[in-house]
């Protein structure tokens, strides 16, 4: 007789519970490619896990300008699409505990370049409205906005009676330089548990406004558990973290946290190598990079280092002398103390070997051009030299010691014509970042 009344009570309390607070938690995941052609339609998709959920329900999905959506599956819904903004209105919910909605997206020339799509998902929940949203979704639309295609070039008049004219098809990096006031940092702690370590990043945003992001790439052995997100959406997947700002914050400065854990024993210490902040600036997709931390028994370091991949040209924030750098032990570099230190600061002056050498850097093509189209493309009479690198063909004007010097030899070329040129930095052989540089040469930084 007891054990029926236990069945039948443990029966009640989970049909109670379901009917109170739900199965599971309500989830949206989207599905898009991460980078579409202009004027091409691809498919997209919404899962909805709603679990017991019914009645009135809303999805919202927010597009930028230039892209039309329409409904391919909308499982019974009314579907709307006005103002870069696309609804589905369901007065009764599907009774799936889990449904997909697809869409067919495209988007014009004038959405070209890094975008986010952004949807959240309302219903009614014990007359009161829930919301839930969708990590907001990264695309490219159209080539790569650090590239721009040069279609026709019309040679110089010779004494010939018609000019020749002759097609080139390349690439050339047009970006401006990075805004030289953003600087990003790390701070590390020891977190509360044995295994886990606090890391703050700073980012000194200046005036930048709209998309932007931080990602780090997880190193193996660890995962990461969001805490600050100022504003942004905080996500974990295919070994990255990321923070995406749909709209940055108004302040300066953007502080953000994340935890990270070491779940395998057997790991090394970490290695943060791959930090990166990037953001839009004139519809132009740039990136800043964080200077490589070590997490664990080793030194950490609050590091303020700005580097540029392929395609982004470097101009870091005016550099001095020195760096601060926080550390658990003592850092091999010219320092006032010796001793370990946790709270204190240390002084430590930048030195590298070498022969430091400042480029005009003019294009950058994917595919093999000789020179001399640049020279007769610019009006160019100097030594033009070219390296492979990276998959693109780089060409460079010009050697400096001084790089007050490349500054003004640079805005004598972007008077010939070459827009998208701008300095570059050698130390020996090695390309460097104009920051390192310049802390090198002791130099300093000129607008």
């Amino acid at each position: 007789m007891i054990k029926p009344l236990i069945i039948l009570f443990n029966t009640v309390s989970v049909f109670l519970f379901s009917f109170f607070f739900g199965d599971t938690p309500v989830t949206v995941t989207g599905s898009f490619p991460k980078s579409a052609k202009i004027d091409t339609e691809f498919v997209s998709e919404i899962k909805i896990n709603k679990g017991t959920v019914g009645g009135f329900a809303k999805l919202q999905l927010e597009v930028p300008q230039g892209f039309t959506v329409k409904e391919l599956e909308s499982k019974g819904g009314n579907f709307s699409f006005a103002t870069n903004i696309a609804k589905i209105i369901w007065t009764s919910t599907p009774s799936d505990a889990e449904f997909t909605v697809k869409f067919t997206i495209s988007a014009d020339a004038s959405a070209a370049g890094q975008k986010v799509i952004t949807s959240k998902f309302s219903y009614v929940n014990n007359n009161n409205k829930e919301v839930v949203e969708m990590a907001p979704a990264e695309m490219m639309i159209g080539d790569a906005p650090a590239e721009t295609s040069i279609a026709t070039t019309t040679q110089p008049e010779t004494t010939t009676p018609a000019a020749t004219t002759s097609t080139l098809v390349a690439s050339f990096d047009n970006h401006t330089e990075p805004n030289s006031n953003i600087v990003c940092s790390r701070i590390i702690t020891n977190g509360a548990a044995a295994n886990s370590h606090n890391i703050e990043v700073r980012i000194k945003k200046g005036e930048i406004k709209g998309f932007a992001k931080f990602q780090e790439v997880l190193p193996a052995g660890y995962t990461a558990k969001g805490d600050k997100t100022n504003g942004s959406s905080f996500s974990v997947s295919d070994g990255k973290l990321k923070f995406v700002w749909v709209s940055l914050p108004a302040e300066n400065e953007l502080v953000v946290s994340y935890v990270l854990e070491k779940t395998d024993a057997s790991a090394p210490d970490a290695k943060l190598d791959n930090g990166e902040f990037s953001y839009l600036e004139n519809d132009q997709s740039k990136k800043i990079k964080l200077p490589i931390d070590m997490v664990g028994t080793s030194a950490v370091a609050d590091v303020v280092k700005t580097e540029t991949p392929v395609q982004t040209p470097t101009v870091a924030a005016e550099p001095t002398s020195t760096t601060q750098v926080t550390s658990n032990e003592p850092v091999k570099t010219e320092t006032t103390s010796t001793e370990p230190v946790k709270t204190e600061t240390k002084e430590v002056v930048a030195k590298k070997e070498g022969n430091v050498i400042y480029n005009v850097q003019i294009g950058a093509f994917r595919n093999a051009i000789q020179s001399d189209v640049l020279s007769k493309k610019f009006n160019i009479t100097e030594t033009i030299k070219s390296e492979m690198a990276e998959g693109f063909s780089k060409f460079m004007v010009g050697s400096f010691n001084e790089y007050k010097q490349a500054r003004s030899h640079r805005e004598t070329v972007k008077q010939k014509g070459c827009n998208s040129a701008f300095v570059v930095a050698y130390n020996g052989s090695k390309r460097i970042t104009v920051q390192e540089a310049l802390m090198i040469t002791s130099q300093k930084w000129f607008k």
